[in-house]
């Protein structure tokens, strides 16, 4: 095959070219009335499927949701000013957890630039360019295949992230005669691995340590790194917990090393295990602070390594003894090589020191559990534990479950067995909603024989609705769990003062309720199959009810509001 392609064809057209070559088979959009000539070329082809949403919200997280899964770069297309204006939020999902989305927005003509135009905007590459790792604004239709083939490897090239391509509409019509490089030459293998002497001395440390703790990133899942962690884990007898505020799930909960910690009062002090003496983390940020904390999460006295595919993340709040740039897989990949040498023959019995201390701080961990569980199990709001509880017994074990139900989150991870083949992403953020239901449709078009699983927050599901339009007119699998607590729970939990007060606060500015919501009748107006579920008793029949639908599904389930002490 040449490496080359030379033809005439108009700049559109080379567009959906360049996007084939690179293995897009989707396109979220809403193109507005500027994109009449791209809906008119990919209506021609049948190599990508345009996906239509009503609203940018919705585009961004479907095309986010899509590459979170596929690991690859997912287009999303939407127009001008206020196509792009109503995409921000959701691209800030984006570029917070490393998601390569490259959104490409037509811009006004270029032959009435400057003229206060219909939807102009003044400057939208500024608009973008703090939630991106690249935005731009393409000059001439010879510069597309340019542009797109940068904003591809600068998506997938690690640190991964979000780009934004403004495209003047009346550039895609005009005729393009160029070269098209093969893809190929243009691919970069994401894999660093790091010093070796620093990882023998990362080794040292590790199986020195008496009581170390391993902090897991999403960084580890994304590199395909979970099965080295566990053994390494494995290997030197340390607990796992996950960052504070991670989006993807990058150890088992249901292995025995795995341990939880709170992500807004975060403490490393595991029950039991007591305060770490080394923090070895991987793949992550460290910490992500919720709020400011009067102690530091890491103790001055304890010791740190730190391996990360970004500079930027190390040492970047807290000092570290030891920083090591490298991508997860191939730091710990060699790892596994490498500390055997460090075991002597006294580790034998350190570990299982260790495994005893650790078999009881899980004995410890699942006994706090089961008291905070056992409170109000039969209750009606439902108590939600059970729900989680409910649905780890009756979905199965190939299974992916996308999160935006921020307050319900903690309570999502510890009763919910995420066995090996259960995977897990949320937006780590937290701080845009209406993420979720997008995201779940296009994690399930990007796994079709997966059964995904979307757990939405009552508040969350409202900033995102649109997408139900979307649900329903592709009929995508998706089964839908909306945990209805009548509020926005999050904003509630900070209200302080008396009671009196803290009601007053709730009813003003983050009660749901006169109207309640019916996530069910509002499935149900699109032709979607939905129930809601009011009593604990019906938790089981309406999960193998939904579970067995063809199509789509939303479970509406009204559940008790958390303790403000939670």
């Amino acid at each position: 095959m040449a490496d080359l392609v030379r033809r005439e064809r108009t700049a559109s057209q080379v567009y959906l070219e360049v996007a084939a070559a690179h293995g897009v088979e989707h396109i979220f959009g809403l193109p507005g009335t500027s994109g009449q000539e791209f809906l008119g070329t990919i209506a021609e082809q049948e190599k990508i499927r345009f996906i239509l949403a009503l609203h940018e919200t919705c585009v961004v997280s479907m095309a986010d949701g899509y590459a979170r899964v596929s690991g690859r770069p997912t287009l999303a297309q939407v127009s001008t000013l206020p196509g792009t204006a109503n995409s921000v939020g959701a691209l800030y999902d984006a570029y917070r957890d490393r998601s390569p989305v490259i959104i490409t927005s037509t811009h006004v003509d270029t032959r009435i630039t400057g003229r206060d135009s219909h939807t102009e905007g003044r400057d939208l590459v500024e608009l973008t360019r703090q939630f991106t790792k690249w935005s731009w604004e393409v000059p001439r239709s010879d510069r597309i295949t340019e542009a797109l083939h940068r904003a591809f490897k600068v998506a997938s090239t690690p640190p991964k992230g979000p780009v934004y391509l403004s495209l003047p509409s009346n550039l895609l019509a005009e005729p393009v005669t160029g070269e098209i490089p093969e893809t190929g030459r243009l691919h970069i293998i994401p894999r660093m691995a790091a010093d070796p002497e620093a990882l023998k001395e990362a080794a040292r440390l590790l199986t020195e340590a008496k009581r170390p703790l391993i902090v897991a990133g999403s960084g580890v899942a994304t590199s395909g790194a979970i099965n080295e962690l566990i053994r390494l884990a494995e290997m030197v007898a340390a607990p796992v917990v996950m960052e504070p505020r991670y989006s993807f799930l990058s150890f088992p909960t249901s292995h025995p090393l795995s341990l939880q910690i709170p992500e807004r009062q975060v403490t490393f002090r595991l029950p039991v295990w007591g305060e770490p003496d080394l923090i070895f983390a991987v793949g992550c940020r460290l910490i992500r602070e919720y709020r400011y904390l009067s102690e530091p999460a890491i103790k001055p006295e304890t010791r740190c390594v730190h391996i990360e595919e970004d500079p930027w993340e190390i040492g970047k709040v807290f000092p570290v003894d030891l920083g090591i740039v490298a991508d997860a897989k191939s730091a710990l990949s060699s790892l596994i090589e490498i500390c055997p040498a460090y075991l002597s023959e006294s580790n034998g019995e350190h570990k299982a020191e260790r495994l005893d201390c650790l078999n009881k701080a899980k004995e410890e961990a699942e006994r706090q559990l089961q008291v905070r569980v056992r409170e109000g199990w039969d209750e009606t709001p439902i108590n939600p534990a059970r729900l989680v509880r409910e649905m780890d017994q009756l979905l199965g074990s190939d299974l992916l479950v996308v999160n935006e139900s921020p307050t319900t989150k903690e309570i999502l991870m510890s009763n919910f067995r995420f066995t090996p083949g259960r995977s897990y992403f949320s937006n780590s953020s937290g701080g845009y909603l209406g993420w979720g239901l997008g995201a779940g449709i296009g994690a399930q078009l990007a796994s079709p024989n997966r059964q995904v699983v979307a757990c939405l927050g009552d508040g969350s599901t409202m900033f995102g609705i649109q997408g139900l339009w979307t649900l329903a007119k592709y009929r995508v699998p998706l089964l839908v769990i909306v945990f209805n607590n009548r509020a926005y729970q999050a904003v509630k939990n900070q209200f302080s003062g008396a009671e009196e007060r803290i009601s007053l606060a709730g009813q003003i500015g983050a009660d749901l309720v006169g109207p309640d919501l019916n996530f069910a009748r509002l499935a149900q107006c699109f032709g979607i199959f939905g129930q809601r579920v009011e009593r604990p008793e019906e938790i089981g029949a309406a999960l193998k009810r939904a579970v067995e639908e063809p199509g789509p599904a939303v479970l509406d389930v009204v559940i008790s509001q958390k303790s403000r002490k939670d």
